[in-house]
């Protein structure tokens, strides 16, 4: 285990949670797997999306939004995600592919942040104001004082598009009224945070940039106030500065509408983040700090997991575990079958190094088949196969692929998914040891084969330099069928399953009263597809309510693309309706 001394006395054990909270997990399964907690008060009353974490090297702004989770909501609903960009975070950096808040002018389809934009805009939309939380570099002044201060800083300001907009509140007053209160406990006054209008909408901005922001967004297309608020990474105590935009954000919050008490940050337990008792287990077996290597056997699935400790702070932080020749690819959130050795494992959390296992493989690597075609290693939705040169795998649309390699090759192998590019800045070829989603629309147009019936067919080539000419040409076709659901299947208050057959666009009549999600029926697995009841997400298992004017809307799990919706008619069952298995289309 790795230890170091554990974070200090229960702090919000003793806290009162919401009246209501819930966790959702989007995109699940996959690499950017982000979380989303609901916070509803007794009261009803407005609500109000809080997010950090869009840029991974902003420390602050996602602590920020995780201990307000824990926030004792009186009224209204507080969204909350704490840490938007997961992959980012992981290696600490401001973007992987692309900057995340410069995706909102339009709905991209290129990047896993472009699918993480889509589900954070869906969000935007059933809110009545936008609270981003950041952390900048130096400090915003009007005017230049040295490097560090001045209009081109963004760190300690309360950053808006515009005074006003439209029939949007006067955004400066409420930021003015809130920036009062804030800076009454800041000290020193250096740190005090200032007022930094960008002036978006004026075409003579000099932060013209800001039109693809988030912020931007929920302005101009929602019509909600959206508001910045930024802390400043040249302020080196971190429990400070989450201190300080906490505050800020209850204080927004309650500008909002919104009636909350949010828990006060210790700073012994951000100084102690990230806690370093960390239960690492690799194939069954315990990574010991005091004995850093790792004996591993070749051709054996490598099954990773991680244990952190009990999460006394609230602070909730991501453990991620890289092998050396695949960073960025988290082997805690999958499974990987190593072709070739590799030197060490790292071990982190929120993207801070904790531990570096030095592996030793002992025993003979796989050996080429002996005859018949060159055998492809693939992760198809978790599970592994082998594709033979020249064979087909089938897959559907939002299917997860991983390019192992080539089973019994020596050599470092370029697998090349033709049309789709993994890494902005690693467009190479190489598309191996990354994951893919199946998603016709990221891909360039000329490298898919329509089909009739409304496949698509790509390739994957092996373009491994110094091959021999019989190598050379190795590749296997993917043939990718569109998501197809047939039905439903709900189960009534008394216990009765009722499959509702899936007809987008159709009106379905179905009683007023709680249902149970059981089952999505369709060509693959029902974890693939999201659920919606109108606005509320559904997942498997969970109960929803149908009242009048309703609708069930239905989205892909991997990337938040739309699969239609069905409006529901609610009336009262007769004798004969409430028989097991019939809803009925009009």
């Amino acid at each position: 285990m790795l230890k170091r001394s554990s974070l200090a006395l229960i702090l919000f054990l003793l806290f009162s949670m919401p009246a209501w909270a819930e966790v959702v997990t989007f995109f699940p399964g996959t690499q950017y797997a982000l979380d989303v907690h609901f916070l509803r008060g007794e009261k009803p009353g407005p609500t109000v999306f809080v997010q950090g974490g869009i840029q991974g090297d902003e420390t602050g702004g996602f602590l920020t939004a995780q201990l307000l989770t824990r926030a004792k909501v009186r009224k209204g609903t507080v969204i909350v995600v704490p840490r938007a960009n997961p992959p980012s975070i992981h290696e600490r950096r401001r973007a992987i592919n692309v900057d995340l808040n410069r995706r909102f002018d339009q709905d991209y389809n290129e990047f896993y942040e472009d699918r993480l934009a889509r589900l954070i805009r869906f969000l935007v939309s059933q809110s009545q104001a936008l609270i981003h939380l950041h952390e900048g570099s130096g400090f915003y002044n009007p005017v230049k004082v040295s490097d560090l201060r001045g209009p081109n800083r963004y760190g300690q300001s309360v950053i808006i598009d515009a005074v006003g907009y439209k029939n949007v509140a006067n955004l400066e007053r409420a930021a003015r009224q809130v920036l009062a209160r804030l800076n009454e406990g800041v000290s020193p006054k250096e740190y005090h945070f200032q007022l930094f209008n960008m002036d978006t909408f004026n075409d003579r901005s000099k932060y013209l940039e800001q039109r693809k922001s988030l912020t931007y967004y929920a302005l101009s297309r929602v019509g909600i106030p959206a508001v910045a608020l930024e802390v400043s990474k040249n302020i080196t105590d971190l429990g400070w500065k989450v201190s300080a935009q906490l505050k800020g954000t209850v204080l927004f919050l309650r500008q909002f509408g919104i009636e909350v008490d949010a828990p006060e940050p210790r700073p012994q337990d951000l100084k102690a983040y990230p806690p370093r008792d960390l239960k690492i287990v690799v194939n069954g077996r315990e990574l010991d700090s005091r004995k850093p290597a790792l004996s591993l056997a070749p051709g054996a699935t490598l099954d990773v997991r991680c244990e952190p400790p009990q999460d006394q702070a609230g602070l909730s932080p991501v453990t991620a575990v890289f092998a050396s020749d695949r960073p960025g690819f988290n082997l805690a959130k999958a499974p990987r079958l190593p072709l070739a050795p590799f030197q060490t494992l790292d071990v982190r959390s929120d993207g801070q190094v904790l531990a570096k296992a030095t592996l030793q493989w002992t025993g003979s690597w796989p050996a080429p088949e002996q005859s018949g075609p060159t055998k492809f290693v693939c992760w198809l939705g978790g599970k592994l196969v082998h594709v033979p040169a020249g064979g087909t795998l089938e897959a559907v649309q939002g299917d997860q692929l991983v390019l192992e390699g080539v089973w019994g090759s020596k050599k470092d192998e370029v697998l090349n998914l033709k049309g789709y590019v993994s890494r902005v800045g690693k467009n190479d070829g190489q598309d191996a040891g990354q994951e893919i989603i199946l998603d016709p629309k990221s891909f360039i147009p000329k490298f898919l084969a329509p089909q009739p019936g409304g496949d698509v067919v790509c390739e994957v080539v092996r373009e491994t330099p110094g091959l021999p000419a019989s190598q050379a040409k190795d590749k296997f076709t993917i043939v990718l069928k569109p998501r197809v659901v047939h039905s439903l299947v709900l189960t009534t208050q008394d216990g009765k399953a009722l499959t509702v057959p899936w007809s987008p666009d159709k009106p379905l009549q179905l009683a007023p009263g709680r249902y149970t999600l059981a089952d999505v029926q369709g060509n693959g697995p029902a974890a693939m597809v999201q659920v919606f009841a109108s606005n509320t997400p559904v997942t498997l298992g969970q109960s929803f309510t149908v009242t009048e004017k309703d609708s069930i809307v239905l989205r892909q799990a991997t990337t938040f693309a739309d699969m239609g919706v069905m409006k529901l008619t609610t009336r009262t069952l007769s004798q004969a309706d409430a028989e097991p298995g019939k809803a009925r289309l009009n």
